[in-house]
């Protein structure tokens, strides 16, 4: 969680390659946060790369099924794939699995 924090308050800034991701993964295979980073923040936020980026988040999931920012991130990837009915529950595992990203859900998703 902290490396998002760092992403979002500027701290640190896009300057990674597909390499430094996927060494983060290589170094670290059973880190589920490696996976989710490598899968939002990478080719998810940065390329656009919707199918690798939700491999990423679904070993991530598999690692650790109660991680809500995986569930919230592969939310967001379904999101940009246009198959929000997927992307619904995945939110919804979000939330469940981690309160604190209920704002940034409804941020997507809106009241509904």
């Amino acid at each position: 969680m902290l490396i998002l924090i760092l992403f979002s308050s500027g701290c640190i800034t896009y300057a990674g390659s597909q390499e430094y991701y996927d060494n983060r993964v290589a170094a670290e295979p059973n880190n589920a946060e490696a996976w989710c980073i490598r899968g939002g923040m990478y080719y998810n936020n940065y390329h656009n790369q919707y199918a690798e980026a939700l491999e990423s988040c679904n070993r991530a999931l598999e690692l650790d099924p109660e991680y809500g920012l995986a569930w919230y991130l592969k939310g967001v990837i379904l999101t940009n794939m246009n198959k929000t009915d997927e992307a619904a529950a995945c939110f919804e595992n979000a939330t469940r699995y981690d309160p604190g990203l209920k704002q940034d859900v409804q941020s997507i998703v809106g009241d509904a």
